[in-house]
């Protein structure tokens, strides 16, 4: 990108050298554009789109376009330039015909700079069209690599909480992906239902089931019994001191979470479906057990 920006390189070495970038990302679409033209344009105006974006349009009416390579165009523009300055001194015209003389050089000059025009803008669009989608790649590049950061750090958290939590959470988890992978009826059914077992191991890590109610300040007065395994969680995360805007996130995911892993449901559920429910069951338990260590108190 930058020497795009600094003019460092010629249209055709800009083709060049985003061709190696579209070949090593896989991006199909750069790697078309740049095929053309490197190569020339389908005289069949198959690659409209392209034809367009370049510049290359002589006539859209009548479909006509400039079907040369890159190379093949830039090498139009310093020829020209110099014709053009060669005219640019004018000629010593004299007798009958000079002013018809003049005026025939004058119209060289116009069509000179009119072709010259024409290679230079050409040229210019490839290498502004070239720009938008290295940027583009270069966004998604830079997006995934902060995705990708961002959950490495989570999961070496969550991951280090969850072993906490149940010393087989984490072969739960890695049971899950290998059920999911298998993609048939029987291991989502599998998969969902050691969802529920994950979520249900961590309520009684985190607050272990008690006979007393749990107090949520003048609110509520929860049931933390053995089967009330949400309750348990949502007793955790005010014990933990989240704002209640961020409690009530938590309980009405893990609700809806903890419902679709019920067995009643799995026959509805699909396989890229039970990838996300997965994906956002471990999310939010991860959430959950780093608010705190458990037995921190009531609040």
């Amino acid at each position: 990108m930058a020497d795009i920006e600094l003019k460092r390189l010629k249209a055709s070495e800009v083709v060049l050298k985003a061709s190696r970038l579209a070949r090593l990302v896989g991006h199909g679409e750069l790697a078309e554009f740049l095929g053309f033209e490197r190569n020339g344009y389908p005289t069949d105006g198959s690659a409209r789109m392209w034809i367009g974006r370049a510049g290359r349009w002589a006539d859209r009416e009548k479909g006509t376009f400039y079907t040369q390579s890159i190379a093949k165009v830039e090498a139009q523009v310093e020829p020209g330039q110099q014709a053009i300055d060669a005219m640019r001194g004018g000629g010593n015209y004299s007798g009958d015909m000079a002013s018809v003389a003049s005026r025939d050089h004058d119209t060289r000059i116009l069509r000179s700079s009119a072709n010259l025009s024409t290679w230079t803008g050409i040229c210019g669009q490839v290498v502004a069209t070239v720009y938008d989608m290295v940027a583009e790649v270069y966004h998604e590049l830079v997006f995934s690599e902060l995705q990708a950061s961002l959950f490495a750090n989570l999961q070496e958290k969550v991951d280090g909480a969850l072993a906490a939590a149940s010393g087989t959470a984490l072969e739960k988890i890695e049971r899950i992906s290998d059920r999911l992978r298998d993609g048939d009826s029987e291991s989502v059914s599998q998969a969902l239902t050691t969802c529920r077992r994950l979520i249900d191991s961590s309520a009684d890590y985190v607050f272990p089931a008690r006979d007393e109610l749990y107090k949520i300040g003048d609110e509520v007065d929860l049931k933390v019994g053995p089967q009330q395994v949400l309750n348990r969680l949502q007793a955790h995360t005010h014990a933990s001191g989240a704002s209640k805007s961020r409690r009530d996130r938590l309980r009405r995911t893990l609700a809806d979470l903890y419902a679709r892993c019920s067995a009643g449901t799995h026959a509805e559920v699909t396989i890229d479906e039970a990838r996300f429910i997965f994906l956002q069951t471990y999310i939010v338990l991860g959430e959950i057990l780093t608010l705190s260590a458990p037995g921190d108190g009531e609040s």
